[in-house]
């Protein structure tokens, strides 16, 4: 077997772990035992360190003892001194400890001698920075014996340029699905946990679900809306390539990607954008969307970056009012109204005009007028006025 086949083979092995710890960050110990089991004689471990917490994540592990690695996490992490090398090496450059800074070169430190030396002969380790942005860090070590390191430099440096990109953008979709500190809900799907606008889209980015928030960016309509054919359309340019391009690299068409996404700058604000490919058994954790036939399906998140051009003040006016939209949204679903209808009963508050409404969402008038009959129906309602009076009165006890 070539180098480059064996690079495809493990790398897709493990990708079908990563794509299901995206959706359930207690599955990255499984992670950590495929690698382990494509690549015999390794101890891969995943560190994470979160500045909003002020402290390291639990190391993600397999293969090590474990007190080794609760003397790593009580002490020895702190006077590790290959941290660095880490630092000072770009995301997604993959780096080897015999060539950066060998076991040899650390005898006479407490990290050799408290540490390292107990590990057995496997003194070398080969890694690669998957996140360094926004007060997080994010390193996969593989850990080996020295001989290995010599022998296999070419083939794990390949294999960690390949996995690297999806395991960043696992760990940015757990970011977004699961904030720290969130009560998780039994049986909550995936969409209802995430806070940031998110949606389920095809290859071609015809939109299948949405979470709250997306829907409530859907209905605002100045950064997203739903075109011709149900696609997502992204009125921002910019924002609108990336996330074309995240979405081509999740489903495996374009070139790997070994850079880390950086948040796109739009006269809407600074946003990043992730996206992850959902496996067919893993849609369940979803909702609805695992009784879909299209394939691949693309879980799409768009996240709104610090720095953005709108003045707090503004940010914390719209944000109350995304989560306003979202109350009513909750509300109307419960009286029986389609996403789609949804997405126009609200922008129905008085303010606007049928047709602008129409223009918001992306969608013909005649179309629009549809839905708004089937919105009268549902709501006992006969008349635009009182259809706005309506969602006054939900926008009022939202």
């Amino acid at each position: 077997m070539g180098e480059a086949e064996r690079v495809t083979r493990a790398s897709a092995a493990i990708g079908l772990a990563i794509d299901h710890a995206a959706c359930d960050p207690a599955a990255w110990d499984g992670v950590m035992a495929e690698i382990g089991r494509v690549l015999p004689g390794i101890w891969p471990v995943l560190q994470i360190v979160e500045a909003e917490a002020a402290t390291g994540l639990p190391l993600v592990h397999a293969g090590w003892d474990p007190a080794d690695v609760e003397a790593y996490e009580a002490h020895y992490g702190a006077v590790n001194p290959w941290i660095s090398v880490i630092l000072g090496t770009p995301a997604m450059v993959p780096m080897h400890s015999e060539v950066r800074m060998p076991a040899s070169s650390l005898r006479h430190t407490e990290f050799h001698a408290g540490w390292l030396s107990r590990l057995g002969g496997m003194t070398a380790s080969s890694g690669i920075k998957l996140v360094d942005a926004g007060g997080r860090l994010a390193v996969l070590n593989l850990q080996h014996d020295r001989a290995r390191a010599a022998r296999d430099h070419a083939w794990l440096a390949a294999l960690m340029m390949r996995i690297g990109p999806r395991m960043r953008r696992a760990i940015e979709t757990n970011r977004a699905c699961f904030p720290a500190g969130a009560v998780r809900v039994p049986e909550e799907t995936l969409l209802a946990r995430v806070a940031d606008p998110a949606f389920v889209v095809t290859r071609d980015l015809r939109l299948v679900e949405a979470s709250r928030a997306g829907d409530a960016l859907l209905s605002e309509g100045e950064v997203v809306r739903v075109g011709a054919l149900d696609r997502l359309e992204i009125r921002q340019p910019r924002l609108a390539a990336a996330a074309v391009r995240e979405v081509a690299l999740a489903c495996g068409d374009g070139p790997a990607d070994h850079a880390a996404a950086r948040p796109v700058a739009t006269e809407a604000g600074r946003w990043g954008v992730t996206a992850i490919g959902l496996r067919r058994d893993l849609r369940g954790l979803l909702g609805m969307a695992r009784l879909l036939v299209p394939d691949p399906l693309v879980l799409l998140v768009l996240r709104r970056a610090a720095g953005g051009s709108r003045s707090a003040r503004d940010r914390s006016i719209r944000d109350r009012a995304i989560q306003d939209r979202s109350i009513i949204q909750d509300r109307l679903a419960d009286l029986g109204l389609s996403p789609a209808e949804r997405r126009l009963a609200v922008l129905m508050d008085g303010s606007r005009s049928l047709v602008q409404a129409a223009g918001a969402l992306g969608i013909r008038h005649e179309t629009a007028r549809s839905q708004l009959r089937q919105v009268f129906a549902k709501l006992g309602v006969s008349r635009q006025s009182e259809l706005a009076v309506f969602i006054l009165r939900l926008a009022d006890h939202a």
